[in-house]
């Protein structure tokens, strides 16, 4: 016999799972209506809330990618102010899952994709970011076990709660990894900025006793074929700065920087 159907519930927290390991919030924005879909609900639909707008970002459709790019299409060539009578305005502001039973006749809706889909009941949610609205998920699963209910709008909401979770913490490590570039490129910079005058600094580790002769570099460095100002000109060119810049930050004219390039290029075998 066929094994039994996992219940909506049990897939659902599958799918929210499942896109935990996503870590951009744009890739996740494309997943979502394809995971509700696995989990069992049959056509999906992720908008954004952009300065109060209704923006459709992703949709997905069970076996029928031609309704789900239709239903993209007319969302985006419609978008909707997020204000009454629209029963998504009322969810927003209340932060609750909603149910919507025969949206064909029910003027209120957003009937330029009620058009597209013909849903007899839907469900939605919203999906909130450090308490700000920042999206709505839109459900339903017409099919012979019947369409969504009572059950599955607070599935529904349940789930935009995880979701928003995720995306604050995509945003944190966003965050995170810009600052790590800046701190690193800055580092880099300061560095190349000090070993300027790192040749008219008396050493004073050792004051009255000889100098240690330098340690030998390991054979292939990098320090070791090239010139003090030429690893000043490669450390700046490494953080992604233009010859203007360079000259700039080392006091230089703009032709000797290339003049050091040239040396760079010649002394590591490099072609660019």
């Amino acid at each position: 016999s066929a094994p039994s159907p996992v219940p909506r519930s049990t897939a659902t927290k599958e799918a929210l799972g499942r896109l935990r390991q996503v870590s951009s919030n744009a890739e996740l924005a494309e997943r979502i209506p394809v995971e509700l879909c696995r989990a069992g609900f049959g056509r999906v639909l992720f908008s954004l809330i952009r300065d109060n707008n209704w923006m459709v970002r992703s949709a997905h459709v069970t076996g029928d990618q031609a309704l789900g790019n239709a239903l993209l299409a007319a969302g985006r060539a419609h978008p909707r102010r997020l204000c009454l009578p629209l029963p998504e305005c009322a969810m927003v502001r209340n932060r609750v899952p909603i149910l919507v039973d025969h949206p064909q006749s029910d003027p209120r809706v957003n009937t330029a994709l009620v058009a597209v889909i013909k849903p007899d009941v839907y469900v939605a949610a919203p999906v909130h970011v450090w308490q700000t609205p920042v999206g709505l998920l839109h459900a339903d699963a017409p099919g012979a076990g019947g369409d969504v209910g009572p059950d599955d709008r607070d599935l529904l909401g349940v789930f935009a709660e995880g979701l928003g979770a995720i995306m604050e913490r995509n945003i944190i490590a966003e965050r995170m990894r810009a600052l790590h570039r800046a701190a690193s490129e800055h580092l880099v910079v300061i560095d190349s900025f000090a070993s300027i005058f790192a040749d008219d600094l008396p050493d004073r580790s050792g004051a009255g006793e000889p100098t240690p002769p330098p340690a030998a570099p390991a054979a292939g460095d990098i320090a070791d074929q090239l010139t003090r100002r030429e690893l000043q000109v490669l450390n700046l060119l490494a953080a992604g700065k233009s010859n203007a810049h360079i000259a700039e930050r080392l006091f230089i004219s703009a032709g000797t920087v290339k003049s050091h390039i040239r040396h760079i290029l010649t002394k590591l075998g490099a072609g660019n």
